[in-house]
């Protein structure tokens, strides 16, 4: 039975070599690596004869920080373990995916046994060579017509037997007794087979003496864990091939392996090799004994790993002299601040996903940092702007344009196209801070003495998502429509005997707050344009 292995990761971590610098796990990450080390442990250790192999896909989707996840696990388990860590991306311009694992374990298994690269153990087992090339048709074409003396393909095009034997010649040109040649083909083949068996079988043993000498070392045990990570990036061609080529070494006694990937983005590279209609999820089936998925990060989380967050928060606005309302941290009844709640709900309201959110928050920070001394902006609306641009460009150019009450082709208003996406919002509010005294206290027009009766306390309220865009839209779009927005929200607060409304206080203030910005509909349009072109690649995001 294997020890239980306890792990934090709660401090940022160093490898013994210096190789590799850990940050603190924001994920919460460090919970699932000692399940998954138990749960796998169980499964490879024993004694000789008890051990097992294990394969286990361990998905999660792009951005949730795989990468990070496994190569800290890999580093915590060396203590106690063998452990093999493999990129297949970064290896992908190798034309022998197994060779890659092999070259891999080899020099990883050798440096944890202590042994230099001369020790025999640790040499490439020669019968591997049978193994070269293995996925290559071609290759064996090739070797076919040059121990042969003739090009099997041309065998398998004769569509008639009569033909065989007057058509077909040697490189000499001259006629081939077809039946010798097909007695040759199959003996070769029949070799190959057993070469490449002899060779699987051979590549085994090795595998587990390389094991057993890392396992007799510093009271380390079994079993042996190799990783193998990113191979959803692979070129589609090279990511099949490594699944076909590793599954020969899959059924090691006292060896498992995980396998990282973005399945479903795996499951698009499998069908780009064998067509749409191919059954990737069955296939990829077949080589795992398991999947695990990590569970998907917080949004909050999510962004705090990836951008600089800093700069979207409200110190880092009034340094820069810059007034940004509403505002995008909530305060909450403990009166902790939870930042970015209200950029968050929006994310969530249009379904964005984690790739969206980074990239989303990356062309929103790109904005504040171009931004001059003095500006006045609504960073919420332009959220609304750059998440529908994501998610609907047809709907973005109509709301650029047009009046949330403009007639489309379909006989609907605009706002109904708007509210059906963000109907997901109706347990989805986001909270402002609204102080009505300060209204008051400055006298900022004579009517505000008609609506004094129905004056709510200073505080934080809760709005709607669609009735923010609407409201934040007409002022911001639709200058014809401000004075009618602002007398039907005067004409509903003069009612002495009305509940106070809290989206028409929002009107009167987002009123006041919109006139000392410096950003009318075309500059909104302008800076979502600009910042739209910034796109992060995958290979930035683990």
């Amino acid at each position: 039975m294997a020890s239980q292995i306890m792990i934090d990761w709660s401090s940022p971590l160093q490898t013994e070599d210096g190789r590799e610098n850990f940050p603190a796990d924001q994920l919460d990450r460090a919970k699932y690596a000692e399940f998954l080390t138990h749960f796998l442990a169980s499964k490879g250790a024993g004694s000789s004869d008890e051990r097992h192999n294990y394969v286990l896909n361990l998905n999660a989707e792009w951005g949730a920080g795989k990468s990070y996840f496994l190569r800290r696990w890999a580093a915590e388990l060396k203590e106690k373990y063998p452990v093999v860590y493999v990129d297949a991306w970064k290896q992908d311009y190798s034309d022998d995916p197994l060779m890659t694992v092999i070259s891999s374990m080899i020099k990883q298994l050798r440096e944890q046994a202590g042994k230099s690269e001369e020790d025999p153990l640790f040499k490439t087992p020669r019968k591997l060579i049978g193994l070269l090339k293995a996925a290559a048709p071609s290759i064996a074409r090739g070797v076919a017509t040059k121990y042969l003396g003739i090009d099997p393909v041309k065998i398998i095009q004769q569509a008639d037997d009569d033909d065989i034997g007057e058509t077909v010649k040697d490189r000499n040109g001259q006629d081939i007794d077809m039946g010798l040649a097909a007695s040759k083909i199959v003996e070769h083949l029949i070799k190959d087979h057993d070469a490449k068996s002899d060779a699987i079988a051979s590549l085994k043993l090795s595998v587990e003496e390389w094991v057993r000498a890392v396992a007799g070392l510093r009271e380390k045990q079994h079993p042996a864990f190799i990783f193998i990570d990113e191979l959803d990036r692979c070129r589609p061609s090279y990511a099949v091939e490594m699944l076909e080529t590793i599954k020969h070494i899959f059924d090691i006694p006292g060896v498992v392996f995980v396998v990282a990937t973005d399945t479903e983005q795996l499951q698009h590279t499998i069908k780009a090799i064998y067509g749409e209609g191919f059954d990737a999820r069955t296939y990829l089936g077949r080589f795992f004994n398991s999947r695990y998925t990590l569970k998907a990060p917080s949004f909050e989380k999510l962004l705090s790993v990836h951008c600089d967050m800093k700069k979207l928060s409200e110190s880092y606005f009034n340094d820069r002299n810059i007034e940004n309302w509403p505002e995008l941290d909530v305060q909450s009844e403990g009166s902790d601040l939870i930042p970015l709640k209200n950029l968050t709900t929006m994310y969530n309201v249009f379904s964005l996903s984690a790739r969206q959110v980074i990239q989303t928050t990356e062309r929103l920070i790109s904005v504040v940092e171009n931004l001059k001394t003095n500006s006045h902006i609504n960073l919420l609306y332009l959220a609304f702007l750059l998440c529908l641009r994501e998610k609907n460009q047809m709907l973005y150019d109509l709301v650029l344009t047009k009046d949330l009450i403009h007639q489309l082709d379909n006989k609907k208003q605009l706002h109904y196209e708007l509210m059906e996406i963000v109907s997901a919002s109706d347990p989805e509010k986001l909270s402002f801070n609204l102080k009505p005294s300060n209204l008051f206290s400055v006298g900022h027009a004579n009517y505000l003495n008609s609506i004094a009766d129905n004056l709510i306390s200073d505080g934080q309220y809760e709005l709607g998502v669609y009735q923010f865009i609407e409201v934040s839209h007409t002022l911001i779009k639709s200058v014809s429509r401000i004075s009618n927005l602002r007398n039907e929200a005067i004409r509903s607060l003069s009612n002495r005997n009305q509940t106070p409304d809290i989206k028409n206080w929002f009107v009167i203030i987002a009123e006041i707050e919109n006139k000392k910005s410096n950003y009318n509909n075309s500059a909104y349009k302008d800076l979502v344009e600009l910042a739209s072109a910034l796109d992060v690649p995958e290979s930035k995001i683990a």
